[in-house]
């Protein structure tokens, strides 16, 4: 299941059920969020989600050998 609702819709549904303790919505709609990112590329995350790559790509090495776990 997934909510299926606009961006901004969601991420006020999910500061909602936080704020008001609504575990059933709030899973509902970080499991929408996190399904969205599942299996993408992060210039695809980037894109989808309107995030502007702020670091250099000596850092963003740097990130990736501190978690090389991930990319195996």
């Amino acid at each position: 299941n997934s909510a299926k609702v606009d961006q901004v819709t969601l991420f006020d549904l999910i500061l909602v059920a936080n704020y008001l303790n609504i575990k059933s919505l709030l899973d509902l709609t970080c499991q929408t969020v996190a399904d969205m990112i599942k299996g993408k590329m992060p210039k695809v995350i980037r894109k989808t989600f309107n995030i502007k790559k702020k670091i250099t790509p000596e850092e963003e090495e740097e990130v990736r050998r501190e978690n090389q776990w991930e990319f195996e």
